[in-house]
């Protein structure tokens, strides 16, 4: 009995010693968790910057553990650096932004790795391409006497035009290009040439890339009627400019006859200057005019017989009296998502031909009441529109034998009237007009109201017998 007790007892003693914390073979409490490092992406791309430009990327990096994370982001690229801090101490949960900026100063394909600073990051690799050009322009450092390379560049976009040659890239510095610097007016571009300038500002950035001046276009000696900052080619481009001219009537920004070229992310500026207008297209050619900002006195593009098709798109008119203006056969000519703003007659005219015009925003709230956002006059004029948004005091106004476009059965409007406050069709011509599909004010659309005949004509709004005013 004596020893049952005893091996009884013991066998107890030992269970109490593996239960008792701190005792036995445990081991304590679990210390806290080591940091531990993420990153939001996995890698930079740049993708293409100007030689002499930069773009800068963020990334994020947190301490997903305990503890505190500490370290010092670092690089050892010719291109590539960090731009502000770059050491960082995190506790659990926290996380610390790191800018990098990619400053190619020559052309091709680069790559850099950002290290992280800590064994628990990965680093972080980066890649990007320079796009050089075949000269380059400066009005502050460059000499029409260099050779226009980046180092030693020219000093006159005209200079720099007419030594290039066909099909050659040149890249302007910001500063003012006008006759005092020694260039002459028009700037003529050859076939082929891009003229780039500051591209991310449309040429108004802290330094504005300037081309401001004045000189006669026009083939004919002497003919004032067309004069012009500068005059493009076939297939030239113009590119991240502030473009001005010093009073001068009839003066165009860019000037295109019979050629197909790009106008592209400019800004045409009539205050403190007198821009009379900013793109005249004259003839055959299919010219890009795109993402331009237009403050002009007159015009923002003008349109003469541009046969081949012209696409204005993206751009925003904010000043002048006729922004978008229509002129001889332009059937191919597409007017797609601009938006018309400030001070106006029409937003666009079309006084002969069958553009398209669509998905454009017309926001001048109790403006173009005389002759509504988009004014169709002349014959034959058959322009499309579709899917445009009208905030303002009359939508379109038709005259004479035009037939515009407005919606059918088989291709609604898709025109927003409901902003107007005055009527969103003011038909005022001879002919029958399809309008069907589209926002109106009230709904149905009340005629005399919504829809104004007072002329010959007649306005289809509806799909049943009887839709239509009067």
């Amino acid at each position: 009995m004596r020893h049952g007790a005893l091996v009884l007892s013991l066998a107890l003693v030992s269970i109490w010693l593996m239960l008792s914390p701190g005792c036995g073979d445990s081991d304590g409490p679990a210390g806290p968790p080591d940091p531990a490092c993420s990153l939001d992406v996995q890698s930079l791309s740049f993708g293409s910057v100007n030689v002499g430009e930069n773009l800068d990327l963020n990334f994020k990096l947190k301490n997903t553990g305990g503890g505190t994370l500490t370290g010092t982001v670092s690089e050892a690229c010719a291109d590539f650096s960090l731009v502000g801090n770059v050491s960082y101490s995190l506790g659990a949960g926290d996380s610390a932004t790191f800018t990098v900026r990619f400053s190619p100063t020559s052309a091709g394909s680069q790559t850099c790795t950002i290290e992280t600073g800590a064994t628990q990051c990965a680093d972080l690799p980066c890649s990007g391409t320079g796009v050089g050009a075949d000269y380059y322009v400066d009005a502050s450092s460059g000499s029409d006497t260099n050779p226009g390379t980046f180092l030693a560049p020219f000093k006159t976009i005209t200079h720099a035009a007419t030594v290039a040659g066909q099909d050659k890239t040149i890249r302007v510095l910001p500063g003012t290009y006008d006759a005092a610097l020694g260039e002459t007016f028009p700037i003529r571009l050859e076939s082929g040439q891009s003229l780039i300038g500051d591209v991310l500002n449309k040429g108004a950035g802290t330094t504005p890339t300037t081309i401001y001046g004045s000189g006669d276009a026009d083939p004919v000696p002497s003919n004032p009627d067309y004069l012009a900052v500068l005059v493009g080619a076939d297939e030239s481009s113009i590119t991240g400019f502030s473009i001005g001219a010093p009073y001068a009537f009839a003066t165009y920004g860019v000037y295109v006859v019979d050629a197909t070229m790009s106008v592209l992310d400019n800004t045409f500026i009539s205050v403190p200057t007198d821009l009379y207008a900013g793109v005249l297209a004259v003839r055959n050619g299919a010219s890009s005019i795109m993402r331009n900002d237009f403050v002009t006195v007159s015009y923002g593009v003008y349109t003469i017989y541009s046969a081949g098709g012209m696409v204005v798109e993206g751009n925003l008119f904010e000043t002048m009296s006729i922004p978008v203006n229509i002129a001889g056969a332009t059937d191919n000519t597409l007017i797609r998502g601009n938006t018309f703003i400030g001070s106006g007659q029409v937003g666009v005219q079309v006084s002969n031909g069958a553009p398209v015009i669509e998905n454009n925003t017309f926001n001048k709230p109790g403006g173009y009441a005389t002759y509504g956002a988009i004014r169709c006059t002349g014959s034959p004029t058959n322009a499309t529109v579709r899917g445009n948004t009208f905030i303002c005091a009359r939508g379109v106004g038709i005259l004479d034998a035009a037939t515009p476009d407005l919606g059918s059965v088989s291709t609604p409007g898709g025109n927003d009237f409901s902003g107007l406050t005055g009527a969103a069709v003011d038909h005022a011509g001879s002919g029958s007009v399809s309008a069907v599909g589209n926002t109106w004010a009230n709904s149905p659309p009340i005629c005399g109201s919504d829809i104004v005949v007072t002329g010959g004509g007649s306005v289809i709004w509806g799909m049943e017998a009887g839709e239509s005013c009067p």
